[in-house]
């Protein structure tokens, strides 16, 4: 097997992971509150990458603590977010919206990185908002759920740490288990703040669910980090859109959840504009590196 053919495989499961996480979590929220589920999410998950760490001689850096923290907080806010918009939308439509992150990216990325925008990059992006207002419907009140601005913050939330990830990878001092395990203790803590005074004690299913989100999220984040070792990242980031189909499966099989012509129609201008500026993107770097090379040569 090539090592193109593995970064697909992991990028497909990676997917199937993540959307079986917001199926727990989905399923969590009928009875448990978005603290509880934060909290146990982010304790065992953490336990787990800890023993990781631990199993394979990694350590803690003494660096970047302020950008790992700042990673962390909004890696964290994020997924309170996004928690929170599960318990009041179809799993597709979440899916859907979180796709998002990838025009934040882009825009983040000009900001605060001083990258170059892509030529050819103002259709795509315009493309995505209206997929976004088709998606939301904000025009129609009726038809506008509050949640859907949840979804939107969580896609900000994750462009932000994106944009910080992409700093501290390139520096090579940080392992992605210690990237990872901020992200999860900051949420972790989200929850207990959450929470306040109201905890609430799962019962011995609630407990299993939790230890499965727990399991599942580390299994996900690893598969993830291998496609992107493995293969192109951009074959990569066409591959991981399927996880809007596989949160549209379980969202019919499971919750019964259906979706509308303009959840599908927004959905495509939001994916399709994401691939292509995805696209654009890396052969921006792609052509830059060429000349790198040139000059060096």
């Amino acid at each position: 097997m090539t090592r193109m053919n593995k970064g697909v495989i992991c990028m497909i499961f990676s997917a199937l992971s993540f959307s079986v996480q917001n199926m727990i979590v989905k399923e969590l929220s009928y009875t448990m509150g978005t603290g509880e589920i934060a909290f146990f999410r982010g304790l065992f998950s953490s336990i787990i990458i800890l023993a990781l760490m631990k199993a394979q001689g990694i350590h803690f850096s003494k660096e970047d603590r302020g950008t790992l923290l700042f990673r962390g907080v909004m890696g964290g806010s994020g997924m309170i977010c996004l928690f929170i918009a599960l318990g009041g939308m179809p799993l597709a439509d979440v899916s859907i919206l979180s796709q998002l992150s990838a025009f934040f990216v882009m825009i983040f990325a000009a900001v605060f990185l001083k990258e170059v925008m892509p030529r050819n990059s103002v259709l795509p992006l315009i493309i995505i908002v209206v997929g976004a207002c088709l998606v939301v419907r904000p025009w129609n009140f009726s038809s506008f759920n509050v949640y859907s601005v949840f979804v939107l913050i969580q896609a900000i939330c994750a462009a932000a740490a994106y944009t910080t990830i992409s700093k501290l990878t390139g520096s090579g001092k940080h392992h992605q288990y210690e990237i990872v395990f901020y992200f999860l203790v900051c949420a972790c803590l989200s929850g207990i703040i959450l929470m306040g005074g109201h905890f609430q004690m799962p019962d011995e299913w609630e407990w299993f669910l939790y230890i499965m989100l727990g399991i599942i999220t580390v299994i996900a984040q690893i598969l993830m980090t291998d496609a992107y070792a493995y293969a192109n990242p951009v074959i990569v980031s066409f591959v991981a859109y399927i996880a809007v189909f596989f949160n549209a499966f379980w969202g019919f099989v499971v919750f019964n959840e259906m979706m509308t012509f303009m959840t599908v129609a927004g959905g495509l201008c939001i994916i399709g504009g994401s691939m292509y500026l995805t696209k654009l993107k890396h052969d921006r770097l792609a052509h830059a590196e060429e000349l790198t090379k040139h000059k060096e040569s």
